[in-house]
Parts: structure tokens; C-alpha cells; sequence
């Protein structure tokens, strides 16, 4: 054997066995001169050598990467991997494995009966999950009453919805009475909405009418604010020296301006207080209505300046404390993705008994009647999927169900008319074997 980088060709002797190729010679040379050591730890080179006496070369495999167990002698003859030698070749990178869809990948060769068994799991597991969703919304309790078409005091039955917005606006809103019949037990807590009805709270134009940064108390330009907040920036539609701040409404945008302003109070009749025209008032906890983070984050310490206090200009309530500390403000400023909505009002903390009735003496005052929209205060109770709702329940129920009968079908399809197994070499048992032949 010559000395590392002699001149002769040097033959790399090897002995086999089953698992490993032990090469007795450090190193052979390539056809254009160049020595490439061999050892029992290492392999370098990708060139033409010699190897127990055959010519032929040392290639990586067709991933681009010389494995340790994937060096093949190309002379016709698969060299069995020598299971210690490692790997001193150029890494390839996952992204070149992916661009040349050279990934390792598991490809496993689907049966019938495992499309059949798929199929039901699938479908036995949406039936469960629907079921539990429906039978969850069937125990939620709700109550509603809806009061935009109670007429104001000393009217007529018939008062148009022109008449009773013209009624609004000239007397700040009239008050109305309605009552809530308790037909099933309601656990607390117990939920206060109150539902608007033909509402676009999506509308583009009204999505776009808010300053946030003004919300969270920091100041704006005035030609920001003319780019988010109009029509609704100054109170006349444009700067007025007899208002204060020249009549620039904080919070401005459509959205603060059209705030819901309706308020409720509830009383509660017991059964035996009802025949007794007897009743007690029923607390409603509106503090922590809103979502932690938008009293901490979206909105500061603001104070609201001549926001809907010109009745002329309202467009819905006015607020008395800093933003971040008005529930019913921010509960509103979520906005809703449909026409009709609830919105939390408030909360009750007591049980509410078959046979109760709930009086709520509301303040109507928010005007629907321009847009035709309604108004109703909802009473429910909650679940852990949360306030009555069948469409997922049903919708799961359905989607199992067609999996269920699909896979039936299937299996019924399979019986009738089977069919032979096409191409037997894809099987694992069948590719390990072919390559424990080699």
C-alpha cells in the first residue's frame, strides 16, 4: 500500500458479511488522481475506485446526502451498508428535500376495511359530539319579551313608528312596561340582554367611524381624526365656537354616537305575591360586563365632551364616567357580525322559580323606529357551548350521520362485488423483504 497522496492505484480491499463492509486499505484514488481515504469511521469522495478487486464508484443516494448505510458500489452489485461509517458529505437542507418532494413520507396503502372503520369513527365521534351540544342547549332557559311595539302614554294603539320616533326626540323617550312569565326553574347566574334587530353594526362605513387611539386616552391629530371619525366629529358636522372645544365630540364616530341608551329596572312577583300584587326588586349586576382586557387595554381614562347631550344631535346616550370604566359603553363597542344581536346588559345572582314573574320597567328612549329595526330584553341561563343555540348540534348530528351510512354503504358495496388487491409490492412486509434480498 503507498503512502497517503501516492501515485499508483491503490485497491481498497473489502470483506462482506451481512451487515457491514470492513475496507482493509486507508485510502484509493479516483480517476483523476486524487486520493480518497477509507477507515471504518469515515467516507470522503464521491469518485471511481476500486473496491474488492471491481471498479466502480462511490455515489450519495438520490437524496443528494451520503448516508453511512447508503454507499452502493455501481458495478451492477449492491455493496451491503456498512452500518458504522459516517457521514462527511455536504448537508442537504429540509428545504431542498421539500422542493424536490424528497421528504420522508409514510404512504400507507389503504384498505377497504380501513376506510370503512375510518369512515364510522369519524361519524360516531361527530354523532357524540352533536349530541352533547344539543342536549347541553336544551337545558338553557330563555326568556324574552319585546317592547318596541308598546305604544307612549295617552296614545293610540296604532301610533305609527314615524310618530313614536318624532315622540323620542321631542320628549327623550317615554316609559313602558313588560313582564317576563318564569316557566322553568332559572339557575344564576341569569343573563340580561337586550336584542336589536335590523341593526348593521357590520356596515363598513359604521366599522370605520371610531378613533381607537382617542378610546385609549392618547392623543390625535385633528386631520386623523377627520379621517376615521367623520361624519360624527364635530356636533353640528362642523366646527362651532358656541359649543365647547368648537363642538368636537369626544368619543366621535358613528359608532359612540349611535351607544344604546335604553335603561331597565326589574322587579320579581313570587307566585304568592303575584295574587297579592306584591313584589320586590330584583338586583342586576352590571359591573364586569365587559371583556377584562378592554377596560385594561382599548380604552383610558377618557371624559366624554358634548357627546349626545344636544338632543337635536343625539343619536343615542350620553356616558358620565371615563370610558374605561363604563360597561355598558364597551359591551356596546363590541361590535356585532349580524343585524340582529344581544348584547349583555347585566347579570342576576338569584335563582328565578318556576312560576315567577319578572316586571321590567324600562326607559325607552333608544330610537329603532327610524330604521325599523325592534327591541326585546332576554332572561337565559348558560351552558358550557353558551346561551341557546341547535345549529352545531345539528349540524354535527347531520355531518355523522352521512358518515355513518357512507361507511355502511361502502362496506355493503365491498361485500357485493369485491375486488382483488391490485399491486402487492407497496406492502411493508413485501418491500422489507425485496430489500433484505439485496
Amino acid at each position: 500500500m503507498s503512502g497517503r497522496g501516492g501515485g499508483g492505484v491503490n485497491e481498497a480491499r473489502t470483506t462482506m458479511d451481512a451487515a457491514k463492509i470492513h475496507v482493509a486499505e486507508e485510502e484509493a484514488r479516483d480517476a483523476n488522481g486524487a486520493t480518497h481515504a477509507f477507515n471504518i469511521e469515515s467516507a470522503e469522495g464521491n469518485g471511481h475506485v476500486q473496491v474488492a478487486g471491481e471498479e466502480g464508484e462511490i455515489y450519495p443516494d438520490k437524496r443528494g446526502k451520503t448516508m453511512f448505510d447508503r454507499y452502493y458500489l455501481n458495478s451492477g452489485k449492491a455493496v451491503p451498508p456498512y452500518v458504522g461509517m459516517a457521514d462527511k458529505s455536504p448537508a442537504v437542507t429540509w428545504v431542498e428535500l421539500f422542493a424536490q418532494q424528497q421528504l420522508p413520507a409514510w404512504r400507507p396503502v389503504i384498505t377497504p376495511a380501513q376506510v370503512v372503520l375510518t369512515l364510522v369513527c369519524i361519524g360516531v365521534a361527530m354523532l357524540a359530539i352533536g349530541i352533547g351540544c344539543t342536549v347541553s342547549t336544551m337545558g338553557v332557559v330563555e326568556q324574552k319579551a319585546s317592547y318596541s311595539d308598546e305604544p307612549p302614554p295617552n296614545s293610540l294603539t296604532d301610533f305609527t313608528d314615524q310618530q313614536k320616533s318624532r315622540f323620542l326626540q321631542e320628549n327623550g323617550g317615554y316609559n313602558v312596561t313588560v313582564s317576563l312569565p318564569i316557566v322553568e326553574d332559572m339557575e344564576p347566574p341569569v343573563y340580561v340582554y337586550y336584542e336589536l334587530t335590523k341593526f348593521f353594526q357590520n356596515n363598513r362605513r359604521y366599522v370605520r367611524s371610531v378613533s381607537s387611539q382617542q378610546l385609549a386616552g392618547i392623543a390625535v391629530p385633528l386631520e386623523s381624526l377627520k379621517t376615521t371619525c367623520e361624519p360624527m366629529l364635530y356636533v353640528t358636522g362642523q366646527p362651532n365656537d358656541s359649543y365647547p372645544a368648537d363642538g368636537l365630540v369626544t368619543p366621535c364616530g358613528l359608532q359612540a354616537w349611535s351607544f344604546f341608551n335604553d335603561t331597565f329596572s326589574f322587579r320579581k312577583f313570587t307566585s304568592q305575591q303575584l295574587s297579592a300584587n306584591e313584589s320586590t326588586p330584583l338586583p342586576v349586576d352590571s359591573s364586569k360586563i365587559s371583556w377584562p382586557t378592554d377596560a385594561s387595554f382599548l380604552y383610558g381614562n377618557v371624559t366624554a365632551e358634548n357627546f349626545n347631550v344636544y338632543p337635536q344631535y343625539r343619536g343615542g346616550g350620553t356616558v358620565t364616567k371615563p370610558l374605561n370604566e363604563e360597561e355598558h359603553f364597551m359591551v356596546w363597542m363590541r361590535l356585532a357580525a349580524k343585524p340582529s344581536f344581544w348584547k349583555l346588559w347585566g347579570v342576576v345572582n338569584e335563582k328565578l322559580e318556576k312560576g315567577d314573574t319578572v316586571e321590567v320597567n324600562i326607559l325607552n328612549q333608544y330610537n329603532t323606529y327610524e330604521f325599523g329595526g325592534t327591541k326585546s330584553i332576554v332572561l337565559s341561563t348558560n351552558s358550557w357551548l353558551g346561551n341557546k343555540n341547535y345549529f352545531l348540534g345539528v349540524v354535527y348530528i347531520a355531518i355523522g350521520g352521512i358518515f355513518v351510512v357512507v361507511g355502511i354503504v361502502f362496506q355493503i358495496a365491498y361485500w357485493a362485488r369485491p375486488r382483488r388487491f391490485g399491486d402487492h409490492k407497496h406492502l411493508s412486509w413485501n418491500k422489507s423483504s425485496s430489500l433484505r434480498a439485496h
